[in-house]
């Protein structure tokens, strides 16, 4: 995980799935690395591309209703992130939600979307895998769970996993 320029944000999102449901999760940072949102919900019986497109959308979301306007996304699914890039056609199943994802971009000052390897999108992973366990969807910004605070000071200090 990289922080994003002085005076952006940076929204990562992830999607988490077991044998019974889907879910997703989201982190929104600062420049400094310090937490300012997250987000986590249970979807129930959906797809992983679903449940991390949902996750794009309400981590934008989230931070566009918190008044930021200089964002940065950040996502390990390739297919989600060429969709919302308009490198690819969205699949039929998330084109609903790729249309609202581009509506949100369009009231951002600036933008990007990236897609990052799973090694770098720790914290948002670890609040989606909390939302397979949820029943209603949980927002929070400080303090937050010590697993969570860990991998959060992890990224600030610029530890990284190898890549697998």
């Amino acid at each position: 995980w990289e922080k994003p320029p002085e005076g952006a944000i940076k929204v990562n999102f992830d999607g988490s799935k077991n044998s019974h449901s889907a879910a997703g999760g989201y982190v929104v940072r600062d420049w400094s690395g310090h937490l300012l949102l997250a987000g986590a919900f249970n979807l129930g019986a959906a797809s992983i591309l679903v449940a991390e497109a949902t996750a794009m959308r309400n981590g934008l979301r989230a931070a566009i209703e918190a008044g930021f306007n200089n964002i940065h996304i950040e996502g390990d699914n390739k297919t989600l992130i060429q969709a919302v890039q308009r490198h690819i056609q969205p699949p039929w199943e998330i084109q609903v939600l790729v249309q609202d994802i581009l509506f949100f971009l369009q009231k951002c000052n600036h933008v990007t979307v990236n897609h990052i390897f799973r090694e770098g999108n720790r914290a948002a992973d670890w609040v989606a895998k909390l939302g397979l366990s949820l029943s209603s969807t949980r927002l929070w910004s400080q303090p937050c769970h010590l697993d969570l605070q860990r991998i959060l000071s992890e990224d600030n200090l610029g530890y990284t996993l190898a890549r697998r």
